[in-house]
């Protein structure tokens, strides 16, 4: 079974969709964040991960025909085929981490940190976007 380019392209829009919102966010200076804010940084940071998490497992699936058993296995994978490079792979598995946070400890999240962390920091998942949409016709 071949890649479904129409998920893919929907995954890709979702992941840029979180990206821009949340460089909205950053655009502005930390201090001037309301709550509600910070806490939709949050929000955008874990669905751009659960979004780059199956847009992840269904390339290495279906183009590279392999089972992957975690959302980071499927990124090894994704390194191994040329996709990302290690210093990419580091990137984004620090992503996953942060989003493992912000869903099962959010009580201990530095908000500030977050912000300094992430602000315009994409290349990674861009430069996985445009690969991803490299494979497209081979």
């Amino acid at each position: 079974m071949g890649v479904d380019w129409d998920y893919v392209d929907s995954l890709i829009r979702d992941v840029m969709d979180s990206i821009n919102r949340v460089n909205r966010y950053v655009g502005k200076p930390y201090s001037e964040l309301s709550e509600e804010e910070r806490l939709a940084i949050r929000y955008l940071i874990i669905t751009m991960v659960e979004s780059l998490n199956a847009l992840a497992l269904h390339i290495v699936r279906r183009h590279f025909n392999e089972r992957p058993e975690t959302p980071i296995h499927s990124l090894r994978v994704l390194r191994d085929g040329g996709l990302i490079d290690e210093a990419c792979l580091r990137d984004i598995v620090a992503l996953i981490r942060l989003r493992n946070l912000l869903v099962h400890r959010y009580w201990v999240i530095d908000d500030e940190r977050i912000y300094w962390s992430i602000r315009n920091n994409f290349k990674c998942i861009l430069a996985l976007l445009d690969s991803i949409r490299g494979l497209r016709g081979r």
